[in-house]
């Protein structure tokens, strides 16, 4: 398990489920022990179809560390894995057809998870700011979701745009950071200066060397980031 950044802040961790569809999901909701959070953060982890859960190293970091700093988290697995409700995933079989396409059928239609995900965040916490953070494959989900309420901002780490349809990110306003690792055999850099600075909302791109696409190692150094990133743009309004 990686490291948590320290903090003064005592939390709490709740096994939850909510609807995504005709699926039930589970996450898990983590808080601060004492007092209001300063906000909610859902937490959209990497690829289902290829092994990715919300034990990820990543997704487990920002989950516990963000929580300890005052937010309230929420992470989950997709439909399918783990606890949560659907048809299993033959893994073996979507990771072939990943490394002959660089795509797996129908692997878009997971962004209903997420919107479920979010609609229960806000249903639990409906006065607080709302962020999104979405690591490796959860990211090209995020534009599909809808909110009910405002966003407060959008986190992206290693977000795969040679390999996803970014575009759609054109149309979003939150505030926006980009975390990328400046060896990330997942994402080209050229193209993704090129994507980055053709956005419209005010944006932040971090680069360093984090161990390739995963980050391990760093997972203190990346939820600080997140944090501070977090807290810079809250108030904000679209």
């Amino acid at each position: 398990m990686p490291p948590i950044p320290a903090s003064d802040s005592p939390t709490v961790t709740e096994n939850v489920q909510f609807p995504a569809g005709e699926h039930l999901l589970h996450g898990e909701l983590s808080y601060p022990e004492t007092g209001l959070a300063r906000g909610v953060v859902v937490i959209a982890g990497p690829h289902p179809l290829l092994g990715g859960n919300m034990q990820n190293n990543v997704v487990r970091c920002l989950g516990g560390g963000l929580a300890q700093m005052g937010f309230m988290t929420l992470r989950f697995d997709y439909r399918g894995v783990g606890q949560s409700g659907g048809p299993r995933i033959d893994t073996a079989e979507h990771v072939a057809e990943f490394w002959q396409t660089s795509h797996v059928s129908h692997e878009m239609d997971f962004w209903r998870d997420v919107q479920g995900a979010v609609e229960f965040a806000g249903q639990t916490s409906p006065d607080f700011p709302l962020a999104l953070v979405g690591y490796s494959f959860g990211c090209a989900l995020l534009p599909q979701v809808r909110p009910k309420q405002d966003l407060n901002g959008i986190v992206l780490i290693a977000p795969t745009v040679a390999k996803h349809d970014y575009d759609t990110f054109h149309s979003v306003t939150s505030p926006l950071l980009v975390v990328a690792s400046e060896d990330d055999f997942a994402t080209d850099g050229a193209r993704l200066d090129d994507w980055f600075n053709k956005l419209r909302m005010p944006g932040r791109l971090v680069r360093k060397h984090c161990d390739n696409h995963f980050f391990r190692g760093h997972e203190d150094w990346l939820t600080e980031t997140v944090f501070q990133f977090l807290t810079a743009v809250e108030g904000h309004d679209e």
